[in-house]
């Protein structure tokens, strides 16, 4: 069933349960506490009208974003705590080995996290021809430049 509106990246009719529902969040004033810090967050999000087709293709790129994002992230997070963690113990125990055994463990999370993150962001980049990304809308658009983040 058609819902009456052109699709945004090829213009052909869109299809309602095609449509791609783009998250975006952008960080508001917090309050703070004597020794806490709270962050607030304004979420909100926009349909982009799409047809089957386009989903199907626009499926991999938006996909590999967030496989990037994920990957990259938890390597830049698990890379130093394993290094930090290893030092500790290795302080603890007085004994380099398990220093050594964390700092190849940390190069593993980042080997993994690279060999991962850095195809899926390449692939990020791939739009098929003649289409306009969906994050290209112009509500989209307007909420990036007022400082909004996209989150998928």
């Amino acid at each position: 069933m058609n819902s009456g509106e052109p699709c945004w990246s090829c213009g052909d009719p869109a299809r309602h349960s095609s449509a791609l529902n783009v998250r975006l969040r952008r960080e508001e004033g917090g309050g703070a506490f004597p020794g806490v810090i709270i962050v607030a967050y304004r979420k909100t999000k926009i349909r982009v009208p799409l047809c089957a087709r386009c989903k199907k293709v626009w499926r991999p790129a938006l996909r590999s974003r967030m496989l990037a994002m994920w990957s990259l992230t938890l390597g830049l997070i698990l890379i130093p705590s394993a290094l930090i963690m290893g030092g500790l113990m290795a302080f603890y125990y007085q004994s380099g080995k398990v220093f050594a055994i964390a700092a190849g463990v940390a190069v593993a999370i980042g080997g993994i996290a690279v060999a991962v993150g850095l195809p899926a962001y390449r692939a990020q980049d791939r739009h098929p021809e003649g289409l306009r990304h969906p994050h290209s809308h112009p509500r989209v658009v307007a909420l990036t430049d007022s400082g909004f983040g996209i989150l998928n």
